[in-house]
């Protein structure tokens, strides 16, 4: 028992802090809190807690909401879960800092300092799902980063696919996951012998889920796609070149431009105009269901792209891409009774939101740094599988929305911090030392 406490010591340390953290800021808070996203879960739950999905149209994946259910719709109750799916969180981020070789001590230390981020207590008290895809996709990397591209086991290619598979019900902007682990196996010692491998797996379990659930929507909405934003996030990259599209967009076009033009005047974030359009019935009569209505902000988006790509490509950089390296704030979201308490958590909330920037924009200086490196050696490297998840999902959600993007890269903040401290491991000579943390491997 004594040699076991004594392997495990930093783990069993860490979830000592966080457990107390947590339920003092459960306590200091003591409620849950709502975003305007929020009102879709929610619905979907209740829909699921009915049986009942005449009403659905669309809004959401089943992912977290089922989540949901399974907790009875307990708004408090799922705070808490929330709360355990940090803790677990943080011991898979502390496995995968000592499988990268760094120092016990320092992992302990890199991954408390993360764990203590008062954006991830905030986002645990929300509604939304990014603390359950936080839990996954740190599970995946931890899976990646364990010499996972080394191994051919069927049973860890299941585990994989099942990750996949509920990661991308959670949120379908993670499709991209099975095709990107499958091009870096196969870039990783190259051969057409790799080309049929057991790695295929991860498709099957995410295509079925994927495929199922699309069909499942255009039961209910006429529509062959996972939900039924895509089309208007899609409009809301066309903010800024909203009135370049083909003359026979102009009905939502005119509108769009309009409620722009005064979102800007007034300073209010003009990526919510498009919502306008479908708020002021500008589509009415003819189209009056949501499903059809963002499927014609689909179409005149796809239009307006098409005719204006230049636009497109210079905004999804110069707006949506930029974002994604900001630090996204919840905290304007919540309402605390206690002043003291809210006081104590804006100063430490600001200090920790300045130094993730700065850690984020040293991330950005050694992506150039350790592109070079591949691009030289060409060797696929721990850092590298890293920066192709990171980099990937900033290109990709730049193309896809505009708005909150700097929300996108919650998921993926810690893994730039171990990129910098990985890149400090490099330079200062830590020694390596391998884990000795064997009953809970």
């Amino acid at each position: 028992m004594k040699q076991h406490l004594l392997n495990n010591k930093y783990i069993y340390l860490l979830i000592f802090f966080l457990f107390s953290a947590k339920l003092l800021f459960y306590f200091g808070y003591n409620s849950f809190s709502e975003a305007p996203d929020s009102w879709a879960f929610n619905h979907f739950v209740t829909e699921l807690l009915n049986d009942n999905f005449n009403d659905y149209v669309g809004e959401r994946t089943p992912g977290y909401p089922y989540l949901m259910y399974l907790l009875n719709h307990d708004k408090m109750l799922v705070v808490l879960v929330q709360m355990l799916m940090g803790i677990i969180t943080a011991v898979f981020w502390f496995k995968t800092v000592l499988k990268l070789e760094i120092p016990e001590k320092i992992s302990f230390y890199c991954t408390l300092f993360f764990a203590l981020y008062l954006q991830n207590f905030f986002f645990e008290t929300f509604i939304l799902a990014e603390t359950f895809m936080l839990l996954l996709n740190s599970i995946i990397l931890y899976i990646l980063l364990n010499n996972y591209f080394e191994k051919k086991q069927i049973l860890v290619e299941i585990c994989m696919s099942v990750l996949l598979a509920i990661l991308i019900l959670v949120k379908p902007f993670f499709l991209f996951y099975p095709f990107l682990i499958y091009a870096l196996y196969l870039i990783k010692n190259p051969s057409f012998k790799k080309v049929i491998s057991v790695k295929l797996i991860i498709f099957i379990l995410p295509a079925y889920a994927y495929f199922s659930w699309c069909s499942f929507v255009e039961e209910k909405t006429g529509y062959f796609e996972p939900t039924a934003y895509f089309g208007l996030n899609l409009a809301q990259n066309c903010l800024f070149f909203a009135e370049k599209g083909p003359k026979e967009f102009d009905f939502i076009a005119n509108p769009y431009v309009k409620y722009r033009e005064e979102m800007l005047q007034k300073g209010e974030d003009a990526s919510m105009a498009v919502w306008k359009v479908w708020g002021g019935q500008h589509l009415a009569p003819k189209y009056t269901k949501f499903a059809d209505v963002t499927h014609q902000f689909g179409d005149y988006a796809k239009a307006t792209i098409a005719s204006n790509f230049g636009d497109y490509l210079y905004y999804s950089i110069t707006n949506s891409w930029f974002d994604f390296w900001k630090v996204f704030d919840m905290k304007p979201y919540m309402s605390f009774k206690e002043n003291t308490f809210n006081t104590f958590v804006t100063v430490i909330n600001t200090i920790q939101m300045v130094v993730l920037l700065i850690l984020k924009f040293i991330f950005l200086i050694l992506s150039f740094y350790y592109t070079f490196l591949f691009i030289k050696n060409k060797k696929v490297t721990q850092v590298m599988i890293l920066l192709a998840f990171i980099h990937a999902a900033a290109i990709l959600q730049a193309l896809v929305v505009y708005g909150t993007n700097a929300k996108y890269a919650f998921p993926y903040e810690f893994f730039m911090v171990v990129v910098v401290v990985l890149f400090l491991k490099e330079k200062l000579n830590w020694p390596s030392k391998a884990s000795n943390i064997s009953p809970l491997e």
